[in-house]
């Protein structure tokens, strides 16, 4: 008995050791698969492009205990952590299976990281194509930051430095903090490896005004060998056009914003085409400067811009030592002069497309353009309110009429009215046209005076602006009489300088009533003036004339351009009254005039009456 029991003893013994050598396996065994690992805890899931902080593991746990949005946002969160630690084929495996299952509003946040993965694989032209294709609307601020910044890294995989600095700069205004200062950072140091000239080059109208202004600045601050007087005058300029841009931090703590409140040139340097085919026009602005200057102490130097670049041209001025440049004539012309950026003011006689608002930079031209504006203005103080716009199918034609529009909108909330007509075989065809037709958003809910509102029924035009000469003028003007009916009365019709006639010729009966805006000078402003000009150059023309008076105006309003600028009262010129707006452009309030019996009368006034 004894011996059985010690046998059994052993026996149980040795079932003991394997029960507890099982138990002891199984719980390794649970610690190497997990399960005996404490449960995860769902948390909410951060933003899911917030700066990652955590291993992918804890992502990875997170996504697979959440539900609903949070799971595709702890998900999302994997992905980008997987491709951070450059594990691009679990990335994608885990991203295939996120597009499987997400939603059309999740789409694009898909898009997104699958733009990441192509360019973790060094694929910029295919990971722009994906990013170019996302509608960043349907993204939140954050997705639409992750979204600039990897079309900012493809650019600079391509080595496309600018595109890649702008591409920050849109990012800038996404992000706040040390984001932002790093951001910021970043953008310096790409553009510190760019050449003065290109940056130059690179600014334009189709930029944001942040990333104009990013360029010009490291075009400043990347020139080397810049004499100090014209670096901290560009900079001052520079700080006064962009008092809140984000650059104003690499500005030297040094420099002064304060600009003089008045121009006072002791050396004008006039950039004109005194030679070559716009050489007539060229002395007809010289002569104008040249009588608006007597009596002034200021030195005026005259510079052919003929066959000279204007790089060139301009460091003739400097040489000179000028202090103030008016001119040049030409639009190319202009914009070559401000990617020099000149260390002075500048008056210049066209406007660019682009025309950057520099604190010293001002435009002055005898544009159609403003005349249009200037027409819209007369038509609404007249109590006109469904203009027609009747315009060329040209270039010309069409910008004219775009611009009337826009500022008929400006002042009434409502559009005019635009046609177009062809040629002349087919203008009886295009008045029908015009005349029947409606303003484009009649009926439509929109805005009107900044309060939502059903725009009121299309109503018929009641005032005609043609955008036409002289010779179109005498031609239109009767079919918009037949084509109404010849007996009722003629609607207001108002016209500008491209349609002038000069008085005293034959009365023109197709033209009763036609209202006509022009510089004072071709009326009856200033005539001792205009006698003394005629004696000394008695074939000029009317073409002529205009040029005269618009170097006449520009040398008369030089002094006055900072406080006309900061709104200060219009002063009456040759060319009309005169403001400039706060981007520097000159604007001109033209004299109206009606054509009656073959003169142009005050719009009122009686003939015969003075």
């Amino acid at each position: 008995m004894g011996n059985k029991g010690l046998a059994t003893q052993t026996q149980w013994a040795s079932v003991t050791r394997l029960l507890c050598t099982l138990v002891l396996s199984s719980v390794l065994a649970a610690c190497g698969t997990g399960l005996m690992q404490p449960k995860v805890t769902p948390e909410p899931a951060p933003d899911m492009f917030s700066p990652l902080s955590r291993p992918v593991e804890q992502y990875l746990a997170q996504a697979d205990v959440a539900t609903g949005d949070n799971a595709f946002a702890w998900r999302v969160l994997t992905v980008r952590s997987l491709l951070q630690q450059n594990h691009v084929a679990e990335a994608k495996a885990r991203l295939q299976t996120l597009r499987t299952g997400a939603t059309l509003q999740q789409i694009p946040v898909v898009s997104l990281l699958e733009a990441a993965t192509l360019l973790q694989e060094k694929q910029p032209g295919q990971s722009l194509q994906r990013l170019l294709s996302i509608d960043a609307r349907r993204l939140p601020s954050s997705g639409q930051a992750y979204l600039w910044l990897l079309q900012a890294n493809a650019y600079e995989q391509q080595q496309q430095t600018l595109e890649a600095a702008k591409a920050l700069v849109a990012r800038h205004s996404l992000l706040t903090g040390p984001a932002q200062n790093s951001n910021r950072e970043r953008i310096y140091q790409l553009l510190s490896t760019q050449s003065p000239s290109a940056l130059r080059q690179a600014q334009g109208r189709s930029n944001s005004a942040d990333a104009n202004g990013w360029f010009r600045l490291m075009a400043i601050l990347n020139a080397e060998g810049l004499p100090a007087a014209q670096r901290n005058w560009q900079l001052q300029s520079w700080s006064s056009s962009y008092p809140e841009h984000p650059g104003r931090a690499y500005l030297p703590e040094s420099l002064s914003t304060a600009q003089g409140q008045s121009f006072d040139p002791a050396h004008i340097a006039v950039l004109l085409p005194l030679s070559g085919r716009l050489a007539e026009q060229g002395e007809a602005i010289r002569n104008g400067i040249l009588s608006a200057s007597q009596g002034q102490s200021a030195r005026v130097s005259f510079f052919d811009t003929q066959g000279t670049g204007m790089a060139a041209l301009y460091q003739q001025v400097m040489q000179a030592g000028a202090d103030f440049i008016l001119g040049p004539l030409l639009k190319e012309n202009v914009d070559a002069l401000l990617k020099q950026d000149p260390a002075m003011p500048v008056l210049a006689l066209n406007q660019p497309a682009y025309q950057p608002e520099l604190a010293a930079f001002y435009y002055f031209s005898l544009s159609p353009e403003g005349e249009a504006a200037d027409a819209a203005r007369r038509m609404w103080d007249d109590g006109h309110r469904q203009p027609l716009v009747f315009a060329p199918a040209n270039e010309l034609g069409r910008r004219v009429a775009a611009e009337f529009d826009r500022q008929w909108q400006a002042q009434s909330g409502l559009p005019a009215i635009l046609a177009y007509f062809s040629d002349q075989a087919g203008i009886e065809g295009d008045v029908r046209r015009a005349l029947s037709r409606r303003p484009a958003t009649a009926g439509q809910v929109l805005p009107v005076n900044g309060e939502p509102g059903l725009v009121p029924e299309a109503r018929p035009a009641d005032s005609v602006f043609m955008v036409t000469n002289a010779a179109e003028t005498r031609y239109i003007l009767p079919y918009f009489d037949f084509v109404r009916d010849s007996r009722a009365e003629r609607l207001p019709t108002y016209v500008i300088s491209r349609s002038y006639i000069p008085a005293g010729e034959a009365p023109m009966g197709e033209l009763a009533g036609l209202r006509l805006a022009d510089m004072p000078w071709l009326f009856d402003g200033t005539p001792r003036l205009k006698e003394e000009v005629l004696e000394l150059w008695p074939d000029a023309d009317t073409a002529w004339l205009r040029l005269f008076a618009l170097g006449f105006d520009a040398r008369t309003l030089i002094p006055q351009l900072p406080a006309l600028r900061q709104g200060a009262p219009a002063i009456p010129g040759l060319t009309g009254e005169l403001t400039v707006s706060p981007e520097g452009v000159l604007q001109r309030r033209l004299q109206w005039r009606e054509y009656v019996n073959g003169n142009w009368i005050s719009i009122g006034q009686e003939p015969g009456q003075q």
